[in-house]
């Protein structure tokens, strides 16, 4: 019979939910019995181990007690050498001499024995009597020396026992004779001499202190007939329970039956057959042993308590919860099959054996009904699936214009592996992507088509009005009457309008086409902010308006961003400020909000005294091409700045905010996080010497103050008091808001520096005054500079510019095919002092090119029989290391790039001022 088919009847429980209850209490009785037997192996170590300390200490005292027993016998041997005749005197004996040998006579012989003194100190010292016992009737018994117990008689068993031994006349070995009803518990050795028995008298004192240790436990003497002789307890020991250890030095357990009683050590000691018993009851060691036996009691019973605690926590927690979920389960899955026939999606489990359905609900046999669809595919939905072991999904079309989106997963049902199938209709949303799709595509052309129109476009009218600034520039560098002029200003600011019309459209759509990235270079934030308000100065001067400009002393002064965005920002808010503003003033404040390691951000805020903007209408105001007010209101402009604004100021991932009421302005507010760049640190340029400031404006007055301390001036703001304390070497800056500079202060001891509109960059002096332009920090710490030389006689202070626009002798191949900008580009090319050669494309370009010829080729990019791409990729070819410009009219971003990946050194977007174009030639002729 097999073992499995003789359990079964056993226990058939265990194929039931109460299974887990039985294993749960075998396993804590099978935990609680290896605890027990660990437990119990433990407590074995440890007795083991006190039984070792026990028999080594016994060891140690009965290697002390065979010592002590040696140490005698040897001692009685040597004495029994030194019997002599007593007529044998061959050297004098006795006398006066203290360390001479004595001669002691046995008594009843003829002979004596030999004694030094160190034998009788070595006798006296161990407290032994030496005797000498005569055998016979009446046996004489006579005492050498005076240790022992000289007054106590030698017992009569002892006699009696050393009469009864062997008398042969040789030298034997020594016996031990004791009686043991002695009082003084003496112990006796004889050795056999010619004429009798020499004896030593051992101490019973003596002995029991020799033979008694606190570690080996309780001693026994026993004699060759097993009898005890000497015992450490007061108590006669039977002598019968050391029997079996007699055979042999050994060391054992004494008890009856399997029940050990003590453990005992017994050793024969010396030449006798007399035998050495240390003996410790079983109690004594385990009385050691409490502790151990103890904490192993308590920590089985604390595991036997916790294993029934924990058992019915389980029980509680988790079998009768687990007995309920199976419970649970069994109803869910009669649910889940119910699910499954009325679910509206197609469900089905293929076997991954052969690729066959298993089960199927109503839904997939409508769907898949022909067939056609799982054999063809479920073949690589089940490798797939088993390889991975993860679900997966795709699409498939079912036929008759249906498809099908597929979600499979490998499972198990019934002990073996199935794949799990749920399939979905979208054929109505395939049909709303391929709708989708075709819109997509549509608009993607549009968008294109657009872009290309528009930058087309751009190219072609840059071009002519390329023709008419350049034109217009070169007009103005000529003399002209106070009309003309008028007029020259007129169409260039026309133009301008027309240029910057062109320019927001195109941002416009390099926004909604993506090409607009930031690129972030070092710059001034403190120059970038300055050229701004520069630059629209005369505007504000035109219609009578103060454009000020509050900056923050501890500005940084070099920080990297996109320069060039940042610029467009604000002139777009600049302009809008100063369009929409009649009277009054504008404000720019520039100031950094906050700072975390390199990271800061900087806030530029343009403030306007203009009519302001209804609430209603500031949530529009960054669409495209809305306008406040309307027509009533329009003043010019396409009305597509602030939503350039707007997109920029995301790209830069900063913040733009406005706030205004109508009758009281609006103030817009740029915050954008930069970094820090390290600088040089400032150098004091000005001398410690008192400056004080005067503005109608107190904010002006401190920002001014900061800067002239940030430079090493003594700055304050100008009071009554202080400017009648002041002596002859302090400078006074004055603010000039309203027309040229104001006379100068009633006594005022020095000189003075006057910000004035109508200031220049320079500072020109007017007798002991310096004037300077109002819009220039970089202006002002000139002519303080200049102002406190004066003061001080050093005239060497004065910093004048050190880069002069000096491009003399510079020769420029220019590569143009349009003729009006041949002749432009000529003019202002030789206006800027250069020797220029024209081409009209770049072939002709080619045939004129030697390196010794030329410093600089300037070329157009779209040219016919060879453009400007061609041309600088072929003269890098032939070895040209001259700079490469080009020039275009497309304002589209991958024209540069492809400018510089054809060789190019930079890219110029037409119409190109003189400014422009100096600064480009200038850093061109530095490399060249």
């Amino acid at each position: 019979m097999k073992i499995g088919q003789f359990l079964r009847p056993l226990d058939t429980s265990f194929s039931t939910p109460s299974a887990a209850r039985k294993l749960l209490r075998l396993l804590s009785g099978t935990l609680l019995l290896c605890l027990l037997c660990t437990l119990a192996f433990a407590l074995n170590m440890a007795f083991n181990h006190e039984v070792s300390i026990r028999r080594r200490e016994m060891n140690a005292a009965m290697y002390e007690a065979q010592l002590f027993f040696t140490q005698r016998e040897s001692l009685l041997d040597y004495l029994g050498r030194g019997l002599l005749p007593l007529a044998a005197r061959a050297f004098p004996l006795g006398g006066s001499d203290e360390q001479a040998p004595v001669l002691r006579s046995l008594p009843g012989t003829a002979e004596g024995l030999l004694l030094f003194p160190g034998d009788l100190a070595e006798l006296r010292e161990k407290r032994l009597g030496l005797l000498h016992v005569v055998p016979g009737a009446a046996p004489q018994v006579g005492r050498l020396n005076d240790a022992g117990h000289p007054e106590a008689p030698v017992p009569a068993s002892v006699l009696d026992a050393l009469s009864q031994l062997p008398v042969d006349g040789a030298h034997a070995q020594a016996h031990w004779l004791a009686d043991p009803d002695d009082p003084l518990g003496r112990l006796f050795l004889f050795e056999r001499l010619r004429s009798g028995w020499l004896g030593l008298e051992i101490r019973g004192d003596d002995l029991d202190a020799a033979l008694r240790v606190p570690g080996a436990g309780e001693y026994l003497l026993m004699d060759q007939q097993h009898r005890a002789i000497f015992s450490s307890t007061a108590k006669d020991e039977d002598a019968e329970a050391f029997r079996a250890l007699w055979s042999g030095d050994s060391f054992d357990f004494i008890g009856f039956g399997p029940l050990p009683l003590q453990v005992a050590l017994l050793k024969h000691l010396g030449a006798s057959s007399w035998a050495l018993v240390y003996h410790q009851g079983i109690g004594q060691l385990l009385a050691a042993l409490w502790l151990p036996m103890l904490l192993a009691t308590t920590l089985a019973c604390s595991a036997a308590l916790a294993l029934q605690r924990l058992g019915r926590r389980i029980d509680q927690r988790l079998m009768r919860p687990a007995q309920q979920r199976l419970e649970a389960l069994k109803d869910s899955e009669a649910f889940s099959r119910a699910v499954i026939r009325a679910a509206p999606v197609a469900l089905c489990v293929l076997r991954r054996a052969d690729a066959s359905v298993v089960l199927q609900n109503l839904q997939a046999e409508q769907w898949l009904g022909d067939g056609q669809v799982i054999p063809r595919d479920s073949g690589r939905w089940i490798a797939q699936a088993f390889a991975t072991g993860q679900p997966g999904c795709e699409e498939l079309s079912a036929g008759a214009g249906r498809h099908l989106y597929l979600s499979y997963t490998p499972t198990r049902y019934k002990g073996e592996d199935v794949l799990f199938c749920a399939f979905s209709d979208i054929s109505v949303r395939k049909q709303a992507e391929a709708a989708l799709s075709r819109a997509k595509q549509l608009a993607d052309a549009a968008n294109t088509a657009k872009t290309l129109f528009l930058a087309t476009m751009s190219h072609e009218i840059r071009t002519p009005l390329y023709g008419v600034l350049g034109t217009l520039e070169l007009l103005g560098r000529t003399a002209l009457d106070p009309q003309q002029t008028g007029y020259l200003e007129a169409i260039q600011r026309s133009s301008a309008t027309l240029l910057q019309l062109i320019s927001d459209v195109l941002d416009v759509s390099k926004i909604e086409a993506g090409q607009l990235v930031v690129e972030p270079v070092e710059f001034s934030p403190l120059e970038l902010t300055e050229e701004v308000v520069q630059s629209y100065a005369g505007t504000a001067r035109a219609k009578g308006l103060q454009l000020l400009c509050c900056i923050d002393p501890q500005l940084p002064l070099r920080v990297s961003g996109d320069a060039v965005r940042i610029r467009q920002i604000l002139n777009n808010l600049l302009s809008n400020a100063l369009k929409f503003t009649d009277n009054g003033r504008v404000l720019v404040r520039v100031r950094q909000d906050a700072e975390e390691g390199r990271r800061l951000t900087l806030s530029w805020q343009v403030i306007d005294s203009g009519s302001g903007i209804a609430s209603e209408e500031q949530g529009r105001l960054f669409e495209p091409f809305y306008q406040v007010g309307g027509s009533a209101r329009q003043a010019g402009g396409t009305g597509l700045g602030l939503s350039i604004c707007r997109s920029l100021t995301r790209l830069l991932h900063g913040r733009l905010g406005v706030v205004s009421d109508l009758g009281l302005g609006s103030s817009f507010t740029l915050s954008l996080p930069l970094e820090r760049v390290s600088a040089v640190p400032e150098v004091p340029l000005l001398a410690a010497a008192p400056v004080l400031v005067q503005s109608p404006m107190r904010e002006l007055g401190e920002a001014l103050c900061g800067w002239i301390g940030r430079w090493g001036a003594l700055a304050r703001m100008a009071t009554p008091q202080a400017l009648a304390e002041a002596g002859a070497e302090s400078v006074l800056v004055d603010v000039c808001l309203h027309g040229p500079p104001t006379l100068p202060t009633e006594n005022w001891p020095g000189c003075r520096v006057l910000l004035s509109p109508e200031g220049h960059l320079q500072p020109s002096r007017q007798g002991c005054d310096w004037v300077v332009g109002l819009h220039s920090l970089a202006a002002l710490n000139r002519a303080l500079g200049l102002a406190q030389g004066c003061v001080s006689g050093n005239a060497q202070r004065e910093r004048l510019p050190v880069a002069a626009r000096d491009l003399e002798g510079l020769r420029v191949l220019v590569v143009e095919d349009n003729r009006i900008n041949q002749l432009i580009l000529r003019d202002q090319l030789e206006a800027l002092g250069c020797r220029v050669e024209l081409a009209g494309n770049g072939q002709e370009a080619m045939q004129r090119w030697r390196a010794e010829s030329f410093d600089v080729v300037l070329t157009d990019l779209n040219m016919p029989r060879m453009d400007g791409y061609q041309l600088a990729t072929e003269l890098r070819l032939r070895g040209c290391q001259r700079p490469i410009i080009g020039a275009t009219a497309n304002a589209m971003r991958e024209e540069r790039e492809r400018c510089l990946a054809a060789g190019m050194d930079e890219c110029l977007l037409k119409p190109v001022d003189l400014d422009t174009l100096y600064r480009c030639l200038a850093a061109a002729k530095e490399t060249a």
